[in-house]
Order: structure tokens, then sequence, then C-alpha cells
């Protein structure tokens, strides 16, 4: 959606430009009358005695703009630029000096990016969560900001607040050490640790409104931090410098909207139609990343500032405000959106990577997300036709529930910003594979009658000869696999603890266990090769969904080079390969018997076609006879 508006606005945002220029209302005749009663106050928020210039995006209702706006100031207008840095979240301070000022600017006209460094010291207002704050102007040449001036004209000012200071959670602070060798310093700083996360809950259970049960239980399982200032050393200004674009109300979305200036009285043209706006000075921060941030405590004492101000299309400004605020909607998001550290990921891939490269990764990615889905319904759709064991390994399902609980919970203690959509789709995959096992064990709920809750019972179902033999084949296969994963997982688990650091035995254990299965997890797919070996065959295997979940692991052997993650997981995305060409090769050396039902108890069409013949012949035989 994002991808087909940006094409529109590209292509046909501008196609209105040819209307014939509307007149220009004139300045306000009583610029004092303007001051105090300023026009549309429905529209704008109210603000606190003495403040004039209006720091909040105006929220206009879409019903009362008009057809189209065209910009109020004319080609060529001279223009200056100035900025203001401090504390103050309003700004008040007309008498006070600019801290940079960029003159010789014509609307319109072409102009080279500058640039300005400052230093601003770190006081203690900021070092204690304090928050910084750019009052950007642009002004006609020689028109001034204090709306008390008798020349004050409002449609001359254009004004825009940045915020300087960014909030993020505040990073846990991973305390790690040898669970072995712990001193006496350690013990006590364990201690205090130990009390004054006692003391902080006492706190939050003595304040929530939820009986102190609520704040508590929501601040842990959503992974709430406490929000923190940090620093970007470089902010960007851009200018929409294009005096003939004209924005059609369509265009008007509501992430360009709130930077668009209109003019103070929202006037129209004589037809009605038409409404003015006036330059657009946009705070792009399209490009920040939060790696390149750093907190503001106690040790900062001076901030650096590099602002750099830049001419920009329209379009390109269109593109950079879409893709800003659809970001920040889904860092917001709580329940399944990206975090902040997967939003840096997507830009540092707009800006590393070859565009050709980006390209066919964004196309993969699509495809993907399609492989997924497919593979999810037809692996439902295989068990949901299933009803034994029959060519399944069963302990290889099982071990893997085991797994898929030990990665859940190595994501709840490690990660604070791990998004609630990963942590959905692994609880999903985890209630499907053992709604696996319920379907290849005949285990069945028993609901008794005055009981709230269901017993485990098996179903009376006799078992085959094919689901005995597989029993068999995975118990051998299994005994192999114990002899060698125990002392893989016994060696490893010695090893990290004598030389590595940890937080506690807990993330020890699961930690362990989580690098384990990265490390050595393909081996739990080798009892079903074993059973496929043994029973010459591989039709009670799902291939539609091996298939589907190949393809996506050939992707994520793209994605491993393209996107930065740990040398394990790029290990774990490759040896899915080698365990599927194993399977491709049984599937060549293990003719599929066509006369045998599949997993869905469909047999080959000329088979079928077959078996329908014969039985009208033996039809025609009977009545004959």
């Amino acid at each position: 959606m994002v991808v087909m508006w940006v094409l529109m606005q590209v292509f046909f945002g501008n196609r209105n430009s040819s209307t014939p220029e509307p007149a220009v209302p004139s300045t306000a005749q009583n610029p004092e009358a303007a001051y105090t009663t300023p026009a549309n106050t429905d529209y704008f928020p109210i603000l606190p005695p003495g403040v004039y210039h209006n720091p909040y995006p105006v929220d206009i209702p879409t019903n009362t703009l008009p057809s189209a706006v065209v910009p109020l100031w004319k080609e060529g207008t001279p223009m200056k630029l100035s900025v203001y840095v401090n504390e103050s979240p309003y700004f008040i301070e007309y008498s006070a000096q600019p801290d940079w000022v960029s003159n010789e600017i014509h609307f319109g006209e072409a102009f080279e990016d500058s640039e300005y460094h400052m230093d601003i010291p770190a006081t203690q207002f900021l070092q204690n969560n304090g928050t910084l704050y750019a009052h950007v102007f642009l002004v006609r040449e020689g028109s001034p900001i204090n709306p008390a001036d008798a020349s004050f004209i409002p449609d001359s000012v254009v004004y825009v607040r940045h915020t300087l200071t960014k909030y993020y959670p505040k990073k846990a602070v991973l305390k790690q050490k040898n669970l072995l060798q712990r001193t006496e310093d350690e013990e006590k700083e364990e201690k205090e640790e130990k009390e004054e996360k006692e003391e902080v809950n006492q706190e939050s259970q003595e304040g929530s409104t939820l009986g102190g049960f609520g704040d508590s239980f929501l601040g842990n399982w959503t992974r709430r931090a406490p929000l923190v200032a940090y620093w970007h050393e470089n902010v960007t200004l851009s200018l929409v410098n294009d005096p003939k674009s004209t924005i059609p109300k369509n265009g008007l979305q509501p992430a360009t909207v709130k930077y668009i200036p209109f003019d103070t009285g929202l006037t129209r043209d004589s037809s009605g139609k038409v409404g003015f706006y006036r330059p657009i000075v946009f705070p792009n921060d399209f490009w920040v990343l939060r790696q390149n941030a750093y907190p503001i405590n106690e040790t900062i004492s001076t901030l650096p500032l590099n602002i750099r101000f830049e001419p920009i299309a329209m379009w390109k400004f269109n593109i950079y405000a879409v893709f800003d605020d659809s970001m920040k909607q889904q860092s917001n998001n709580p329940l399944g959106g990206m975090s902040s550290s997967e939003t840096d990921e997507m830009k540092r891939m707009f800006m590393e990577t070859n565009p050709v490269l980006l390209g066919t990764t964004l196309i993969v990615s699509l495809l993907h997300s399609l492989f997924e889905f497919l593979a999810f319904k037809n692996d439902i759709a295989f068990w949901n036709k299933k009803n034994n064991s029959a060519g399944v390994s069963v302990r290889s399902i099982i071990v893997n529930i085991f797994f898929q609980i030990v990665i859940f919970l190595y994501l709840l203690d490690n990660n604070q910003e791990t998004s609630w959509m990963v942590l959905i789709g692994q609880g999903v995959g985890l209630l499907i594979e053992v709604w696996k096992v319920f379907k290849a064990l005949k285990y069945e709920l028993v609901w008794v009658p005055g009981s709230l809750l269901p017993s485990l019972g098996t179903q009376n179902i006799e078992s085959t000869e094919t689901e005995d033999d597989t029993a068999k084949y995975d118990a051998i296969a299994f005994k192999y696999l114990i002899w060698l994963s125990y002392p893989l997982l016994g060696g490893y688990a010695i090893y990290s603890l004598m030389y590595d650091e940890h937080k506690s035995w807990y993330s020890f254990v699961l930690k362990t266990l989580v690098e384990f299965v990265y490390m050595f997890g393909f081996i739990t797919m080798v009892p079903q090769l074993y059973i496929n070996y043994r029973l010459k065959s591989v039709a009670h295997m799902p291939w539609r969904t091996l298939l589907y979940k190949s393809l996506n692991t050939f992707i994520d052997d793209l994605f491993a080079f393209v996107i930065k993650m740990p040398t394990l997981h790029r290990l774990a995305c490759l040896r899915d390969d080698v365990v599927f060409f194993v399977y491709l090769y049984q599937r060549y050396a293990y003719k599929e018997d066509h006369t045998r039902a599949n997993e869905f108890g469909q047999v080959g069409t000329e088979v079928s076609a077959t078996i329908t013949e014969g039985d009208s012949k033996d039809g025609e035989t009977k009545k004959t006879k």
C-alpha cells in the first residue's frame, strides 16, 4: 500500500501544477489583532499565556480542507532560517540571539546544503532526563518573529519545534560473571541489586490501581523499561523548495499533513476551492539510527550538535514522511510492531545494501511470507487428515516441543526488545507441535462430568504394522542420537560454565540449551531420515510443507548475508539445506508408489482411472453372467 501510494504521488501528485494561480490573500491590516485573536481557534491547541507560536501539529478535519492547496509565498521570495536551541518547550525569548542563521535563500531557487556545528553544555537538567529543543524559524527576509512587533505578519513566519533529545527504553545493563569464581564484591553487589529490585516491586504494588498485581504483571510481561534521554549528534532540516507544487486534497495524508503549515486564516481563493500553505520545513529524522545515540547522564559534559540544512523535492518529502510515520507506529505498537533495533536494521539495509540486492531482498521477503503461509496451511491440512504415527518420528516432534519452549524462554529472558509478533509466532508454533503429538499418539481430551478441567486419555485404536515398525526404528535412531548429543551438550555446558560469563544459573541453562539447539538442532531430523531409509518410503511425509519450508530456508540463506545476525544463526540457516538435500535424495531413491494414498487420501490420476475402468468391467461381467 505504501509503495503504491508513493508511486501515485511521484507520477500523479503534481499533475495539478498547471492550475491557474489564484489570487493570494493580502496581508493582515491589523497585525496586533491577528496576534490577540488568531483565526479558527477551534483547530489550534490552547497555549500557555504569553505563548504565540504553536509547536504542535494542527489537527484540521479533512472535510474542511479545500480541494487543493498552493504555495502562499511567491517564487524568488528571499528567506532567512534561524535556529534557537534551549530547554524551553515554548519559544518566548524574542530578544535572544539565534544559535545559527542561514541567509541568502530564495524560495524556489537552488541552494547548496549548509552545515553548522555547535557544542551545547550538558546542564544538570539535561543529565536528569531533561529535554532539549530546537526552535526553527523560516521567515521572509526582514519579517520579525515577535508577534508584539508592529510589522509582524503571521503568514510571513514558519515555526517548527524539533525535539533534539530522543527517549528510548533504558538498555538493560547485563552484569555477567563467572558462576564458578564469584568474589565477595560480586556477592555483595548481587545482594544490593536484589534489595533494590524488591523495593521497586513494593513501590509498584503500592501505587498500582490493579490491587498491587496488575502493574507489576503488565510491566514484566510487556517488558516495559523506563525511558531515558539519548543524544543524536546530527539533525537535518529539509526545506521543500518547490513554489509550484499544488497538493490535491487526496494527497493530504495524515503522515504529511502535520508538517504542512497552512496559512493562519485558512483562507481560499475567489472560487473557494483552492487554499494556501507556507513553505514546508521538515525535520528529517528518517536516517537517525538508535545505535548511533548515547544516553545523557552525569558523565556527559558537552553535547555536540551538527545542523544540516538542505533542499528537498516534494515527492521525497512524501516518501520520508510516510515511511517515518509508519515505522514510528510500528515501534509504538506493543502487540506486534517492530522494535527500534528492527527499525534500525531496516534503515541500515537501505543505506548500506546494493540497490539491486535490496530490491531482490524486498521481493523475496514477500515470497517468504507467502511460502510461510502455504507451509503452515499444508502442515495443518496434513496433520488434520493423519490419525496415526506411521512413518513419522514422534520423538523428534516431542524434542522439537522442548526446543520451542527453550527458545521461547530465552527470548523472554534475554531480549527486552523482542517483538510480540515474534513471541506470538513462537507460541503458536509450540501449540501446533503439541497438537501433532496428540494426533500421532492418538491422545484425546476427555471431559468428565462435574470436572472443570479435562483429563488426558487415549483412543481405543489398534496400531498397524507400519506404526509398530516406525516406533521401533524411531527408538533405534534416538538411541544413537542420545549417545551423540549428550556428550556434546555436556561438554559444551562444562566449557561454557568454566570460561563464559552469565547473569545467573537460570540464564546459563537457557543460553547453553539455546546455543546447543542452534549448533546441533539439526540432528533431531536424523531419526526421520533413518525411518525413511528403513521403510524404503517417503510417501508418508508432507512434501508440500517440506517444499515450502525448503524454499524459505534458501530465502533465509539470502538474508543471512544481508542482515546482521550471529554466526550461529547463519550456521542454523545453512544446516537445514543439507538435511533437505538428503530428503531430496531419498525421494529420488525411494520411488513413490502411486497406488498408495498420499497425505490427503488421494491416489495418482492414472491409477484412479484404471481402478474405475476395472470396476466397470467387473460390473458388466456380473450382469452378463
